[in-house]
């Protein structure tokens, strides 16, 4: 018993610490050194030249590593319990193509990093840049497969500071400590499952879960120490092969052990006689006689003819239609000074002469013979016999027996063989070579250099083919064939045949037996507990190696290096808590500290990123190293899984990117940015192109400063020079004037200024009637949009449109009213309430200017028409009209609305409070156009330009371009919003005119689009504070309903509205739901985020999509989710994430503006 005990002991080498190992010379490093990335400032490579030895041989050669730590890991992964099957999986990939896997934990305290992770790859080879490129190719695999078995997770290199930690550590950490065994991934599970059992005390046989915690585990305990460590783990690949070998001989083994468990002891004796005598004779003879004599004749003769014909013809057309475009920025900088001198003499003389003669003869001659004759007797005989007894209650036995038997034989064999060869050789060879050179060298040159350049190019290149092919094919075959054939054949046969057979035999017998028996026997079961115990160790280690045989292992070596002799005593302590346990081991985490030469041995081992060489030198052992272990793909994952440990470099609290659509082929000539891969976890090159067919009215929603502006300059730019479209931009600011040095825009981009004293001033009369709108509802129209600007209420809206009433009528502008047409005004003194009759000076052609606009007017439509000074408005058509309150309105300004509005005030009741305060807020509002520059440069004149006509620019017949108006930082808010909100109205209902005479043939007009900087205050006004009338907050006034229009119809009138907003529960209702494209960045708004997601297609209640909320909230800056929701395809709806391309140009000064486009007169 004592024997297999210390077998048992002997067989696991643990359980003897106290041994003491030899310690090899086995590695000698010669050279060593680092590579960094100076681009991004990052590890890219450690290299050395080191002489290994093992098993007897010696490897001289370069072994690179290269490294990448953890940097990001959702946070889905923390609940995940595959954690450890998904390493699994991915340690298994690196095993199939071979990879030598190097895992890293560090703690690093001073600096404050915390827990740094870190995976890569070691690669051996005789050459250094063999040994780089293969450690390329297996970084790779590396990156790869984790990334394939973690969505979204993110590895990147070594910053500079970090390595620099990792190298002086593996230098200057004198506690060093080797863990051995194998670790088990089932306990530690965290959480209150209550199907975790003890598995010691339960009952069932069922495996534990999977762990959820164990690297955290020593990770949490070094952390709260400050103790700073350095885990390294070599994980070697193992051939297939020398597993299979491995797992032959442990079976072998086992078997000696398994059939040493269990038997049965028993006694027996018995005697038997028996003797069989048997015997025959006989006798019998034949023969034979036979003739056989056959004959026969066969002749024959065949002939073949054949005749084919065959004809063909094909016909082939051919359509290619290519379209490609490309745009490339390129800006290089040198300056280069050099100075060389050189000055080289070199003469070479060289003379050989060579002859050989070579000659060769053989010859050779071998006979063999052999002859071997056997023979052999054989006989046998056998005697038994047996007694025992048995009494019944006590399982004794008595019984006798008796028995023989016997036989016998022999054989002849003879064989013969001869053989005999010759062979003869003869070889002649001669050489004969002579040679000379000269050669004489005489060089001088001396060269002074010095170079400055600077150029930038960009280009643009549309590229276009259409190919038609057409092939007609015809072909015609003729073939004939003839044969003859003749055949005679003759045969005879003649055959004799005698036969004799005489045969004789003797058989004889006898058969005599005496069989008496009697018995007396005992038995019993015995078992070796020692045995079994040694068996069931044997077969864990052969299912283990079986397991690898169908998955592959690693021989992993784990270190540890501890700055402190406390921080070692912990690393023994932690690392069995974190990977101790005791299912499918055969020997669980044991952490061996080390003396001072093994300290020294394995340091300089984990210095070299090479594993230990010290053999086991017990038999029969799992592993054939005392500091390596055989592990299985998942005993590795359990040290070499992703900790999601939050105190380090890598982010793991953070949830991982929900799911968007990928489109890798979107049709389309206007590219708006890349899209992004939910998969992947990274950006791609992937192009999300748009067709005009999916263009839409568009909104870029977002907080500030995440990118709205990028998207929106990249699509204003693209439609406008791809589609030839009239772009009009409503900035708020002045962050659009770039679009000056847009590439391919030269002459269609023009820039306007909002505000007194620009370098192109918008020179605007507000209250002159645009062309195409009729003077009564542009009056509606100011009065609605100037209050709307304001928030102002119903009562202040009234008291503007009464005063711009009272001004077109007196001005005659409102030329289709009855009241101006009519020859005598009837007109009441509202003090004296008297009725007083007096011609209308309105109702008639008045001058020569009026004239000559109205037959301008005509000339344009194309017609004839003339009229005369005097004449009756009232018998003009539309055209006419329009023309004459264009010309009229002229005269009018906002100083003349502002001294009606004084009038209205100083007439009202000093009692009339509320009107005395809704005037107050009017006035506070509409004063600033009447004062200074901005009266102006809004005012009365004939030099006020037509603004429904900006944004046609280059050629008449193709006008199309882009149109800044800028509003700067020099004005109020009130009067930016109220100016760009009555612009953008002037401009959609003239579009929508303008399209309406396309449609007669009269002239074609570009699609026009409207980008609103902005959106919110254009669209709903700027707070006016205390001065806003009862009920001027709310937002449901009429003016939406303008607005509501536009966007609800402007696709029918080609006219497509873009809107950039912060805040998007502000905008008016409707706006949203008729905005089809959508651009949402990152917004922190509860409600806004309850607008978005219905538009996105994903529920704002209940518990599902509430990862897309929360994602909202932090989308990466200049990252956006797109969706194009105008198509028939349902399949082309979905969101996609995203980044816009930036237009990438300077910012113009007002200089290089005044430069590009020239200046209008200083207002």
């Amino acid at each position: 018993m004592a024997t297999i005990l210390n077998q048992i002991t002997e067989f696991i080498p643990w359980l003897h610490p106290k041994d003491q190992l030899s310690i090899p010379d086995d590695l000698r490093i010669e050279n060593a050194g680092i590579k960094f990335d100076t681009t991004r400032h990052v590890l890219d490579a450690i290299w050395l030249k080191a002489i290994e030895q093992e098993g007897g041989a010696s490897y001289e050669g370069y072994r690179v590593i290269r490294l990448l730590h953890l940097v990001y890991i959702p946070l889905d992964v923390r609940r995940d319990a595959g954690l450890l099957q998904k390493m699994r999986t991915a340690l298994r990939g690196m095993y199939g193509s071979g990879i030598n896997l190097v895992y890293l934990a560090a703690g690093i305290f001073d600096p404050p990093i915390g827990i740094v992770q870190c995976y890569g790859v070691s690669a051996f080879h005789t050459s250094l840049e063999e040994a780089e490129r293969k450690s390329r190719l297996d970084l790779a695999v590396l990156h790869s497969t984790l990334a394939g078995a973690y969505r979204q997770a993110r590895l990147e290199p070594l910053t500079i500071e970090i390595a620099d930690w990792v190298f002086r550590s593996l230098q200057e950490m004198p506690h060093a400590i080797v863990t051995v065994g194998h670790p088990d991934p089932r306990e530690n599970a965290r959480g209150g499952d209550q199907s975790l059992r003890d598995p010691l005390a339960g009952s069932a046989n069922a495996p534990q879960q999977y762990a959820l915690q164990q690297n955290e585990l020593l990770f949490r305990g070094m952390s709260t120490l400050r103790e700073e460590f350095l885990m390294m783990v070599l994980a070697n690949h193992v051939s297939l092969k020398s597993i299979t070998t491995m797992l032959a001989a442990q079976a072998e083994n086992t078997s000696v052990y398994a059939s040493r468990q269990m038997g049965v002891r028993l006694a027996s004796f018995g005697v038997s006689l028996p003797a069989i005598l048997t015997g025959g004779l006989s006798e019998n003879a034949s023969n034979s006689y036979g003739v056989n004599h056959a004959t026969g004749v066969s002749e024959g003769q065949g002939s073949t003819e054949g005749v084919t014909n065959s004809e063909g013809q094909a016909h082939t057309i051919g359509h290619a239609s290519t379209r490609g475009w490309s745009h490339s920025v390129g800006e290089t900088e040198t300056d280069t000074i050099g100075q060389a001198t050189t000055t080289g003499i070199s003469e070479t003389n060289g003379t050989a002469q060579t002859h050989g003669v070579t000659a060769t003869e053989g010859s050779s001659h071998t006979e063999s013979s052999g002859m071997a004759t056997t023979h052999t007797d054989s006989s046998g005989y056998g005697v038994n016999g047996g007694v025992g007894g048995s009494i019944a209650p006590a399982g004794v036995g008595l019984s006798a027996n008796l028995g023989g038997s016997a036989n016998w034989g022999n054989s002849d064999g003879v064989t013969a063989s001869n053989g005999s060869a010759d062979t003869t050789s003869h070889a002649v060879s001669v050489s004969n070579a002579a040679t000379e050179s000269h050669s004489e060298t005489h060089s001088q040159a001396q060269t002074n250099s010095q170079s400055h350049s600077v150029a930038h190019s960009e280009s643009w290149t549309t590229s276009g083919a259409e190919t038609d092919s057409v092939a007609d094919t015809a072909s015609t075959a003729v073939s004939k064939s003839h044969s003859d054939s003749v055949s005679t054949t003759r045969s005879q046969s003649e055959s004799t045949g005698i036969g004799q057979a005489i045969g004789r035999g003797w058989t004889g017998g006898m058969s005599v037996g005496v069989a008496p028996s009697f018995s007396l026997s005992n038995s019993y079961q015995w078992q070796e507990d020692p045995y079994i115990l040694l068996t069931h160790i044997m077969r864990t280690q052969q299912k283990l190696l079986d397991i690898a045989s169908k998955e592959g292992a690693y021989y992993t070596d784990v270190y540890a290096l501890a700055r402190s002799e406390a921080g070692a005593q912990s690393l023994i302590g932690l690392i069995p808590e974190a990977f101790h346990g005791i299912e499918d081991v055969v020997t669980g985490v044991q952490a061996r500290n080390l003396n001072p030469a093994e300290k020294a041995y394995i340091g300089l081992h984990a210095r070299a990123f090479t594993p230990s060489t010290r053999v086991e030198s017990i038999p029969e052992v799992m592993s054939g190293y005392v500091d390596s272990t055989l592990l299985t793909m998942l005993q590795l994952a359990a040290y070499t899984a992703p900790g999601m440990y939050e105190h380090g470099t890598a982010l793991t609290v953070q949830e991982e990117t929900p799911s968007f659509a990928f489109y890798p082929n979107l049709p389309g000539d206007v590219t708006l940015g890349h899209q992004w891969s939910s998969e992947t976890g990274e950006l791609t090159k992937a192009l999300l192109n748009i067709t005009p067919d999916r263009h839409f009215h568009t909104a870029f929603v977002g907080d500030t400063g995440f990118g709205k502006s990028i998207a929106a300059e990249r699509m204003a730019l693209e439609t406008t020079r791809q589609w030839h479209y009239r772009s009009i931009v409503l900035d708020f600011g002045q962050g659009w004037r770039k679009a000056l040095n847009w590439p391919g825009m030269d002459g269609h981009v023009d820039i306007r200024q909002l505000y007194p004293g620009g370098q192109r001033a918008l020179r605007w009369n507000i209250l002159q009637v645009p062309k195409r709108i009729d003077a009564g509802r542009y009056r509606s129209m100011v009065a609605e949009l100037f209050a709307n600007a304001g928030r102002m209420g119903p009562r202040q809206l009234g008291f503007i449109r009464r005063a711009l009433t009272e001004m077109y009528r007196n001005a005659g502008v409102l030329t289709g009213d009855p009241f101006v047409q009519s020859e005598i005004w009837q007109l009441t003194d509202p003090v004296t309430k008297r009725t007083q009759s007096m011609p209308n000076p309105w109702a008639n052609v008045m001058d020569a200017g009026e004239k000559a606009t109205i037959e301008q007017y005509w000339a344009e439509y194309g017609m004839t028409n003339t009229i005369m000074v005097g004449e009756r408005i009232a018998n003009l058509d539309p055209i006419g009209l329009q023309a004459l309150a264009v010309h009229r309105s002229r005269r009018l300004s906002m100083v003349t609305l502002v001294q009606k509005l004084h009038q209205y005030k100083e007439a009202l009741p000093k009692n009339d409070q509320s009107s005395h305060t809704s005037l107050e807020g009017v006035l506070l509002r509409l004063e600033q156009f009447a004062e200074g520059q901005m009266a102006r440069q809004y005012g009365a004149g004939d030099d006020a330009l037509a603004v429904e006509d900006i944004g046609l620019l280059g050629e008449p017949d193709d006008p199309w371009g882009i149109t800044v108006i800028e509003g700067g930082s020099e004005m109020d808010e009130y009067p930016k919003a109220a100016l760009l909100s009555l612009l953008s109205s002037i401009l959609y209902f003239d579009a929508v005119a303008r399209r309406r005479e396309a449609l007669d043939g009269y002239r074609r007009f570009p699609t026009m689009q409207i980008f609103f900087e902005e959106a919110n205050k254009v669209l709903t006004g700027v707070s006016g504070g205390a001065a806003s009338d009862q009920g001027s907050g709310d937002n449901s006034n009429a003016v939406s309903h303008i607005f509501q229009t536009m966007w609800r119809d402007g696709r029918k009138y080609g006219v497509f509205l873009h809107l950039l907003a912060q805040t998007v529960n502000e905008l008016p209702s409707g706006i949203l739901s008729s905005c089809a494209n959508l651009f949402v960045f990152q917004t922190k708004d509860p409600k806004d985020r309850d607008l978005i997601l219905p538009h996105l297609g994903r529920s704002e209640k209940g518990l599902v999509n509430t990862e897309y909320k929360r994602y909202l909230a932090r989308i990466p800056k200049t990252l956006a989710i797109a969706k194009f929701g105008y198509s028939d395809d349902v399949h082309l709806l979905e969101p996609i994430l995203m980044r816009p391309l930036m237009v990438v140009c300077d910012e113009p000064s007002d200089r290089e503006i005044f430069r590009k486009l020239g200046t209008q007169p200083r207002i």
